[in-house]
Parts: C-alpha cells; structure tokens; sequence
C-alpha cells in the first residue's frame, strides 16, 4: 500500500549516515528445458494437477536419474555470459530435508562442486550509476514440487493439503551472489537484471508471477565502516523466502533492516533464521531457525555421475552466446555506431536476444533493398516498426512465441521480407499506413508478396491520381489544388482560423486515393494549394 511504501522510505532515510545495509541474493530460474532435470516428464506450466510427473519425480522405488543435457548447456551459457569459470567437472550432492513436496526427502542440488563459480552482473542503481554485484556460484538443482493448501467452508473449517508435483523435478538454476549490495530498491534493481539476462539469453522465461523465478534475500546490518568489501556484517543475517516480485524484494530489505536496528539499538541480538514475507503489510515472519549447514546432512549422489565437459564443448557455447542485454542496449544506442537509437528504444529491442537478431537482420535486409534504389534507411524507423507494428501484429494473429515474440515466425515474416517492405517505405513506394495494413494481412495468414498485398488492400485510382504515393509528387500537388477549389467555405474557415479543418482536407485527399497517399505529404501539398488560395 502506499501507506506502507511510505513508512519504508522514512525508515530508509532514518539514521542512514550510521548503518549500512548489507544484501546478499539467491535466485531459482526454472531453465528452458522442454523437460525434467533427470525425468523425461514434460515442464509446462498451467498443466492438469500431477499430469506430468514421471516415476522418478515420485521417487518411486527402482526409478534412476538421467541428466537433461539441455539443462547442462543451458547453465553453461549463463555462466559463460556472466564471466564464470565453468567447470569442467561438477558433481551432484543430497540436501536432505523433510518437505510434504519433496518426495525424496532430499533434493539433489551442486553445493561443493558447482558448474560455474564466480560471475558479475553489472546493476544499475540509478543516476546513472551502476554497481558491480558479484556471483559466488551457479548451480544446477531439481525443483520441489508445490503444496495446496484448501480451507473447509465455515468458521470451523478444517485445512487439507494436497500436493502437485508437475514441478518436481524441473531444472533449476540457482545463482547465488556475493552480499554486494546496499538496499532494498539496490537488490530489486539486481533481481530484476538477473531477470532481463535470463531471458534474453534464452536460459529460461523467469516469470516471477508463474514460479519460474523466485528470490531469498540474505539481509543484514552493520555500522558504516565496520567490515569492509566483503560485506562483514554486525549481527546475524536473515534470509528471506521466496519473494515473487520487484517490489517485495524491496519492501521485505527495508522492513528486515528496520527491524535490526531496532533490536540492536535495545540491546537485543539479531537471530539468524528464516522468515517469509507479507505484501499485504510489508512485514516478514518467522518460518524457521536458520539450519546448520549440517543439518541438511550433504551426501554425495550416487546415481548422477560427474558432469564433465571438454574444452571443445565449453568453446562451442561461448561462441553462441549472445552479448548481455547492458551491451547490447550500449551498442545499439551508441551515437558513434551503426544504429544510435535513443536509449528507450535500444532498450526495447534489447529485451530479448532474438528480437535484437530479427532487428539487425531486418535492418540488413532494409539496406541491401535499398541500395539500387540510392536510398537511406533509418535504423530508428526499422526498430520502432520491429517493437512496435510486428511484435503487435504477430500476438494479436496468435503466431508469436509464448516468451520470446519474434521467435520462430513463419516465413512469410522473415526478417528479410520485412526488411523489403521497410525499404519500400524508405524509398516513397509504400506508404506507413499501407506498410501496416499489409503487415497485418501477412500476419495473419496472406502469403503473396508485399506489393501484391498493398495494391489489394488498396487499390490505385486510375494513371494519374493514386498511384503509388498518390501519383507522385505533380499528382498529388494538383489532386490537392482541386480539393482546395472545390471546397471554398471550408477554405474560407479555415483561413478564418478554424485550422483543424485540415484533417477533413487529408480525409478527402485520402478518400480520393484509396488510402494510398502519405498523409505527411498531402497535408504539405494542401498547405502550399491554400498558401495560394486567394
């Protein structure tokens, strides 16, 4: 509530020149895998109830494990992508633990030997400023699956549990980070670029509303300048579980940082434990005492042999992994570069690797058409038709992907085609208007060449007037001439200064022409016929 967002950000103010906050993050990304981490079961989300849980997921008896290698390459790409050293032998342990969604009673997950250790991920913090927050390690884990939870009818209704287990056994990576970070708004920001890295390296969807990214955060506090980069705290830390958003992220650092110092400022000690978190009143609760590393009684998996990979196959990966979105989005709005899009609309084409691909291949393909033609293309004009005109027109004609819209289209909408069409519009042959009716047609459904299209969906009027952009330049001056003489009350208001009579001028000069003239240039043609209008 705004209630509460306004009691954080007085707390975050309070005192601020005498303690430091000290945040550490843990994030589970389910990982694009079309199946299990060590079933052949299917990992779709929204499925009927235990519809996809495969005997090992129930760890029925006799059942084995046999590693998902596109989890493995998957986890391999995002280490690589965020400067880990990847190892090239990892193992898999048992964390044992007693959950109603965990079949086992123990989860096998990469402790000692993960895949990656190591990583960055630069943050922005705002003002333009950035903070660097390291990654501990990335490892490789199966999911639990999820427990229901339904109340009876009636004051005196009883609660029963039931349990689904579609999720059991997915893949997850979990990325831990070093305690970089400085605050509530510095972790959401972290979280929510780990988000943006995941998906636009295609290593998962990292949906925080579907369960496939979720966030703990490790809080603590210390008097500024005690400790130093390492993030040495005063006082114990807190973990908090399994946030679902941004803003939880947020609330839930500054309600556990308030409630710190308040219990060391009364003499009290900090309590290493688990708590959950509220949003409906922005305050965390007590799940648990923090378990002892012991506790979960670390075994080796014996029936997961070590992950090896070769120097060939590591190499393979780091050549396919596409830049960070923060590069990405740098390159593409560089004023010195190739592209130099404002930075809002670098963004926009950065938020997923294969829209950024289909943007520059769009572009090459614009600027090849163009060529014989001597005209320039506005890389601007393609990303805006990209992000915009295409990413509507594939969702509302349902031929977009689920996570990643321009991926997997239909031929008809190659980027080379649209690249022709855009290069069309750049040489005055198509119009934007008649560029975006066609675009919905081949959207949805029509498989004939642009032109083909445009002149069905609007058809020239005669040799002289409504061809192409209207006739021309010379028919389109005299077309506009005649609607002004033809027209002389309008005119005469007009010129009295009732100017917005100049869009029922455009209408008839776009009545005249099917559509098919560029209203921008109709409407410097009627300017000029009325400049002459005596």
């Amino acid at each position: 509530s705004a209630a509460v967002d306004a009691r954080d950000a007085d707390a975050d103010a309070a005192d601020e020149d005498a303690w430091e906050t000290v945040v550490g993050l843990e994030l589970h990304a389910q990982v694009a895998a079309d199946t299990k981490l060590f079933s052949g079961a299917a990992r779709q989300y929204g499925a009927r109830v235990n519809a996809n849980v495969a005997p090992f997921d129930a760890a029925l008896p006799g059942s084995l494990p046999s590693v998902n290698a596109r989890a493995v390459e998957l986890a391999t790409r995002l280490g690589v992508a965020l400067g880990g050293e990847i190892h090239r032998a990892s193992r898999f342990e048992r964390k044992h633990y007693a959950y109603p969604d965990l079949p086992h009673g123990y989860q096998i997950t990469q402790r000692r030997d993960p895949i990656v250790r190591g990583g960055r991920i630069d943050v922005d913090v705002g003002a333009g400023a950035t903070r660097r927050l390291r990654i501990e390690q990335i490892q490789l884990e199966m999911d639990t699956g999820k427990s229901v939870n339904k109340t009876g009818g009636g004051g005196g209704g009883t609660t029963t549990t039931t349990i689904d287990l579609n999720r059991a056994g997915c893949a997850l990576v979990e990325i831990v980070t070093r305690p970089d970070l400085r605050g509530g708004e510095e972790a959401a920001a972290a979280a929510e670029a780990f988000q943006k890295t995941l998906r636009f390296l295609g290593v998962g969807d990292a949906n925080m509303e579907e369960g496939s990214l979720r966030v703990d955060v490790n809080v603590s506090v210390r008097r500024r300048g005690d400790g130093g980069d390492d993030g040495a705290a005063l006082g114990e830390r807190c973990e908090v579980k399994n946030l679902n958003s941004f803003r939880s992220i947020a609330s839930a650092v500054r309600f556990e940082v308030r409630r710190h110092r308040e219990l060391i400022a009364r003499g009290e000690n900090v309590e290493r434990e688990t708590r959950s978190f509220d949003p409906a009143n922005g305050e965390t609760a007590p799940l648990r005492g923090k378990e002892q590393t012991l506790d979960y009684r670390f075994t080796p998996e014996p029936d997961v042999p070590p992950i090896v990979l070769s120097d060939e196959y590591v190499a393979a990966i780091a050549r396919d992994t596409p830049e960070l979105p923060d590069v990405a989005i740098r390159r593409l709005a560089d004023v010195r570069g190739d592209h130099a899009l404002p930075l809002k609309l670098a963004t926009a084409v950065a938020t997923h690797a294969s829209t950024a691909r289909y943007y520059e291949a769009a572009l090459s393909a614009a600027k090849r058409s163009a060529a014989p033609r001597d005209v320039d293309v506005d890389a601007a004009a393609v990303a805006r038709f990209v992000v915009g005109e295409l990413t509507g027109e594939v969702k509302r004609a349902s031929v977009a992907g689920r996570v990643e819209p321009l991926l997997g289209l239909p031929a008809r909408l190659s980027p080379e085609r649209v690249g022709e069409l855009l290069a069309a519009v750049a040489a005055g042959e198509t119009t934007a208007r008649m560029a975006k009716g066609a675009l919905r047609a081949v959207a949805a459904g029509d498989e004939r060449g642009w032109r083909d299209v445009v002149d069905a969906l609007f058809p020239p009027v005669g040799d002289g007037e409504g061809g192409g952009e209207g006739g021309g330049d010379a028919a389109v001056e005299a077309m506009c001439r005649d609607i002004v003489c033809g027209m002389p009350e309008e005119v005469a208001l007009f010129k009295a200064g009732k100017t917005r009579l100049m869009g029922k001028f455009v209408g008839e000069a776009m009545r005249r022409t099917n559509g098919r003239a560029d209203p921008k240039v109709v409407s410097r043609a009627l300017t000029r016929a009325l400049s002459e209008e005596v």
